[in-house]
């Protein structure tokens, strides 16, 4: 078995493929075709052989689907080329291995297991994506943002039945392109393929569905104030505002003015309604005298720790709530392993500079209510966990808005806001709940329960926007939003049997990628 030349460029182009769709929408399909080449590559090859395959696949994958990680390095430190390419190339090196393991272990259980490729590499795949530990976590299904017959059934089984179905149909066409003698002729891959008919199909009723249900459904006006605030300017009023009365106020005024009667700011940094009373006792009064709530967020500090919390004015001008952030951003909110070791842990956030502060997490999920709905606040990159989002929806009404407040400044004109906005459009249909995407320079978003986008903003521009959003009663939950964490617990479980049918057993020659 060896590594021919023609191998590493094969995983190079799986990589690529699979980042596309991640970078450009539009290109959705890629991600249905993206692990073939991989597949190809890994025939006849033994798991070290795979392993670094995977590897050469995985820096094509985040090297073209995180190259905003170079520019994210500069606006941190600026500490010149040479020392960001190298902290830019172990960032790609640390995250190749998720691809790279997985490779590994899909081919170390089939050499040991009688279980079939068609449902060993979707749930190594599926399991893999959900749970190796990265900074910034991506799901595949994520790349499906625009392919909105293709969401529907997550609001069934989570972005990790997507995940599943598109590594399925690679390897489905893998299997009759190169290792079956003829689709037709292929009794299990026929019967297999029976399931994304069956999804596709569900999806295209639903989404017709879901168009009608929400056509009958009353409206609230709702406003977001989008800031265009460059690194170090969150926190310090614009030229002619103050503290007390601030740009993002002005533009409230605005909105409030159309009718709005709850505006969202994005996470900017404004701090100065936690920490100065006057600041807060000034926008009370400005709500209570638009007659509209105003959600907001800012770092608070309580006794001896610091959270980073959002507060919901109320139109009555009294705050009605507050929310501390449960998920923390590794890195710029906390040090994973240095929290241990205070010496070294203080000398890197020395380092990280005015990217990090030292943030305590929340317990528990917060809800407010506003003008008769619950508004669910999420903070950053909260929207990226599927689970932590299925929890926070889980025991609301049906007239709930999911709120997410972030602030993608230091990734500066790349694809990583986009990314960010099109994990909000998972969580949406996972729970079927309007959501309103909020974010300092943008992208913004109003992305209603089936998906579609009823409102994008331009990125780096300064603007405030009122929308209507279809809001039910009657909704309910999805059974992701209830059951979401017995989806990922069923396939842990199937997983647990294939291991242990595996590890007792002597190694049994398999035919290469069936």
């Amino acid at each position: 078995m060896i590594v021919k030349f023609r191998d590493p460029l094969l995983a190079a182009l799986s990589g690529l493929l699979l980042a596309a769709p991640f970078n450009y929408s539009s290109l959705f399909l890629l991600s249905w075709i993206g692990f073939i080449p991989l597949l190809f590559a890994l025939r006849e090859k033994n798991p070290v052989q795979g392993y670094l395959l995977g590897m050469v696949c995985g820096l094509a994958l985040y090297g073209a689907g995180t190259s905003w990680v170079t520019h994210f390095v500069e606006q941190l430190w600026s500490p010149g080329l040479p020392v960001t390419l190298l902290i830019a190339t172990l960032f790609w090196l640390y995250s190749a291995q998720l691809p790279a393991l997985l490779v590994l272990a899909f081919l170390w259980l089939r050499q040991r297991s009688k279980v079939s490729d068609l449902l060993l590499f979707p749930l190594l795949t599926t399991l893999f994506f959900a749970h190796f530990p990265m900074l910034f976590q991506a799901q595949q299904g994520e790349s499906q943002s625009a392919f909105l017959v293709a969401l529907q059934a997550v609001s069934l089984t989570g972005v990790y039945g997507l995940d599943m179905l598109i590594a399925l149909v690679n390897m489905l066409l893998f299997r009759w392109l190169f290792a079956a003698p003829s689709p037709w002729r292929d009794r299990i891959g026929l019967a297999v393929s029976a399931l994304p008919l069956l999804w596709m199909g569900y999806g295209y009723l639903a989404l017709s569905h879901w168009d009608k249900q929400m056509a009958s459904w009353p409206q609230q006006r709702l406003g977001l104030v989008q800031k265009n605030l460059a690194p170090g300017e969150s926190g310090h009023p614009q030229p002619g505002h103050t503290l007390a009365h601030p740009r993002a106020l002005a533009l409230s005024q605005q909105l409030a003015h159309s009718g709005a009667r709850l505006v969202v700011w994005p996470e900017a940094g404004f701090d100065g309604y936690f920490a100065r009373p006057s600041v807060a006792t000034a926008l009370h009064r400005a709500a209570a005298d638009m007659e509209a709530a105003i959600l907001l967020q800012g770092m608070e500090t309580a006794g001896s720790r610091q959270f980073n919390s959002a507060a919901l004015i109320g139109a009555n001008g009294e705050e009605t709530g507050r929310y501390q952030k449960i998920q923390r951003v590794a890195f710029g909110e906390y040090l994973p392993l240095l929290e241990a070791f205070p010496r070294t842990g203080s000398w890197v956030r020395e380092q990280l500079g005015g990217f990090f502060n030292r943030v305590a997490a929340g317990k528990t999920p917060a809800r407010f209510v506003v003008d008769g709905m619950t508004v669910v606040p999420l903070i950053c990159y909260e929207a990226l966990f599927p689970a932590l989002v299925a929890n926070a929806a889980r025991g609301g009404d049906g007239a709930e808005l999911l709120v997410v407040m972030s602030n993608n400044v230091w990734f500066g004109a790349s694809r990583l806001p986009h990314q960010h906005l099109n994990a909000s459009v998972l969580r949406a249909v996972e729970n079927r709940r309007p959501l309103m995407h909020v974010i300092n320079n943008g992208p913004s978003a109003v992305i209603l329960p089936n998906g579609r986008r009823v409102l994008q903003t331009r990125y780096d521009e300064e603007a405030a926007y009122s929308v209507d959003v279809p809001l039910s009663q009657s909704t309910g939950e999805t059974f992701f939003t209830r059951y979401g964490q017995g989806v990922l617990s069923a396939l842990y479980l199937l997983l647990g049997v294939i291991v242990l049918r595996a590890i007792p057993g002597v190694r049994m020659r398999r035919p290469a990628l069936t």
